[in-house]
């Protein structure tokens, strides 16, 4: 019986964790990194557009696009653009009339080496320019405003387009800051209110609003509360003690102040000298002295002003308590204070 020869080992070679794996694992990161970057840009664009007006945003349109060639051309396309050479010389279209058309430049004289400095007799360079300088290509067709450089004027737009931007973001950062500053001081002074004992019972007297202008204060009369008697302008304890605590609130932003004082539609008589134009002066002054008086200095109150019962609070009834009222606005410092 022949003998069984043994067979070769059969030996399986794995490659587990090439270098090919490592790279393949490693695309999600590039893929990511393109999103990211993607989506940063769009919020980007989106922020520039919601903060920029439309002539901000042609501004920057502008800056980024090349500079326009000028394609109004008449006729046919080539050198003189449809246009031809009549018997004077002049450049004119077919239907212009004589006094409209436009000379052509004459034909340069072609000079011979060593000639440079030398021009025919009663000739002279209509653009002359320093020996060995570079001469820029004019076009004698085209308007000369034209044939200006654009490099400056696009610089100039860039540079204003740059600095609207900044300014842009400082004031919206100042509004911010301001208008944090407003809400801060409109929960300070309810808080001041309510914890008086003796004017608690006046918060429905005290009404606050955001308005373009500023913060406004008003203080309001009610049914069984008045800051001032029937046709006075001197103010009573309760009033005073009400103007004081908003000063003592005013005093912790600096802020100018313009105070207005209001009347009811209540009239005094027809030949009267005094009415409520008088009268709501007379009040919004009275206000004035008691807010100095609590510490506001005099340099903050830029306006005094009456309206008499021009502008009612309680529209429905021209005779409601709380038309006869003082409003205190706080006022926005302009851009850059």
């Amino acid at each position: 019986m022949p003998r069984k020869t043994a067979l070769p080992p059969i030996i399986v070679k794995r490659h587990l964790g090439g270098h090919e794996e490592e790279e393949h694992n490693g695309t999600w990161k590039l893929a990511y990194a393109d999103f990211v970057t993607a989506m940063m840009t769009f919020f980007l664009v989106m922020w520039l557009m919601n903060i920029t007006t439309t002539e901000q945003r042609k501004g920057i349109a502008d800056y980024f696009n090349p500079v326009a060639v000028s394609q109004s051309n008449s006729g046919a396309d080539g050198m003189l653009a449809g246009r031809s050479v009549d018997k004077t010389g002049s450049l004119t279209t077919p239907n212009a009339a004589g006094d409209q058309a436009s000379p052509v430049a004459s034909p340069p004289v072609v000079a011979s080496v060593g000639d440079s400095d030398r021009q025919p007799a009663g000739r002279r360079d209509p653009m002359p320019h320093p020996p060995g300088s570079a001469v820029p290509p004019v076009d004698l067709l085209r308007p000369a405003a034209e044939n200006a450089p654009a490099t400056e004027p696009q610089a100039t737009t860039a540079q204003a387009t740059r600095a609207e931007l900044e300014a842009l973001l400082d004031r919206q950062s100042s509004e911010l800051t301001e208008k944090v500053a407003l809400e801060s001081l409109e929960r300070d002074l309810r808080q001041r209110i309510a914890a008086s004992p003796d004017l608690s019972a006046l918060q429905a007297s005290l009404v606050i609003q955001q308005v373009p202008e500023g913060l406004r204060v008003q203080l309001t009369d009610q049914a069984r509360f008045s800051m001032f008697k029937v046709g006075s302008a001197q103010m009573n304890d309760q009033g005073r003690r009400l103007m004081r605590m908003v000063a003592a609130a005013l005093a912790s932003v600096p802020n100018p102040i313009g105070i207005t004082g209001h009347t009811d539609a209540l009239g005094y008589a027809p030949d009267a000298k005094y009415g409520n134009w008088e009268l709501s002066s007379d009040r919004a002054n009275a206000a004035r002295r008691e807010l100095l008086a609590s510490g506001i200095p005099g340099g903050r109150i830029v306006r005094v002003e009456g309206r008499a019962d021009l502008d009612h609070f309680g529209a429905s009834d021209p005779l409601d308590p709380s038309n006869r009222r003082i409003s205190i606005t706080l006022l926005r410092r302009p851009a850059g204070q």
